[in-house]
């Protein structure tokens, strides 16, 4: 399904891009971001970055539904894209998915914890068929499936909660995805969701971190704090967890490194026309496609920064909640989360 004049029409604006990648948190995008030599943007409103090689841009939208509606509508009009792909972390609710896993969404659902009530949500066409992006993934050595991508109005507790999912083959829980979905069939644009497991369905996440998603919720340092102090042996599982975060983002850093390009080359497809004044007409390998911008690698950590100090706590335009990893009830004996690339 080739996208409207909403999707690829005019596209004489400078902030029109063939791609528009978004992640709801800085980490989720922060090691990729470093692989292509990301420069930040200063015109559309959120957390964005783009870099030489071009045909895409990368915005943060925050956590949850609500935030990802607001963000998606701001980007998706000002950048015109063709196709709309939404990355970032999940949760695993079978025992065969591992820490590290990649997941592609192969379909999309709405599930809410207060009526266990599970809807299917729509199903925007994809830019490649799923076995080929999959395949490309597995031939560069990384685990990677199609799954069932389960969006949910705010963090569950899977053992209490998550019951009416069992279901579907391949669950995995977040909390942007189904929104995103939702946009890209309304504006007939193509759509992709990469996620990368740092729960397993073994793990749980922190009870303070549950109004995460939702728009009456709040997080905050002192929260975090009170779940440590009522038992100090949690810190132990979060600092596991976290640097189990940060293998969730070399691994989708990995996966968009080898997907880009496939990417952008199914957008030319979907165009059918050369590419207008001003767009790049190349498609290079990302990791040769970087101009070095200090400012904009400025920006990416000083926003890791802020994740890491749980320091932030607005969401429209500004850099999300700090992220605390999920809780654990046992420590996976294959963690598939060492980075060669990193000391």
């Amino acid at each position: 399904m080739a996208p409207t004049s909403a999707g690829r029409g005019a596209k004489s604006s400078a902030s029109a891009c063939r791609i528009l990648i978004m992640a709801a948190l800085p980490l989720e995008v922060r090691p990729f971001l470093r692989r292509v030599k990301a420069r930040a943007r200063r015109d559309l409103g959120l957390p964005a970055w783009d870099w030489k090689a071009g045909g895409a841009v990368v915005a943060l939208s925050g956590m949850g539904q609500a935030a990802a509606r607001r963000a998606g509508a701001i980007l998706v009009g000002r950048c015109r894209p063709e196709l709309l792909v939404s990355v970032g972390f999940g949760g695993a609710l079978t025992p065969r998915m591992a820490a590290g896993d990649l997941v592609l969404g192969e379909t999309f659902w709405h599930y809410s914890p207060d009526t266990r009530e599970l809807k299917a949500g729509p199903q925007p066409a994809v830019p490649r068929p799923l076995p080929l992006l999959c395949g490309a993934l597995k031939q560069a050595g990384l685990p990677a499936v199609t799954g069932n991508l389960v969006s949910t109005s705010r963090i569950i507790h899977k053992g209490r909660q998550g019951e009416p999912l069992a279901g579907l083959p391949r669950p995995v829980l977040d909390l942007e995805t189904g929104a995103l979905a939702e946009m890209a069939a309304a504006q007939n644009l193509t759509f992709l969701s990469l996620r990368a497991i740092t729960d397993t369905a073994a793990e749980e996440i922190p009870e303070f971190l549950h109004a995460a998603g939702d728009p009456g919720g709040s997080l905050g340092v002192g929260a975090a704090f009170r779940w440590l102090a009522a038992d100090l042996r949690r810190l132990r599982d979060l600092l596991f967890l976290w640097r189990r975060s940060r293998g969730a983002a070399r691994q989708l850093a990995r996966a968009l490194t080898i997907l880009w390009p496939l990417l952008l080359a199914a957008g030319r497809e979907l165009e059918g026309q050369p590419a207008q004044k001003g767009q790049v007409d190349e498609d290079p390998h990302p990791t040769q496609a970087g101009l070095s911008d200090e400012e904009g690698h400025g920006q990416v950590e000083a926003q890791d920064a802020q994740v890491k100090a749980g320091a932030q706590k607005g969401l429209g335009g500004k850099a999300p909640p700090a992220p605390v990893p999920p809780g654990r009830r046992g420590r996976p004996g294959n963690d598939r989360l060492q980075d060669p690339d990193e000391s």
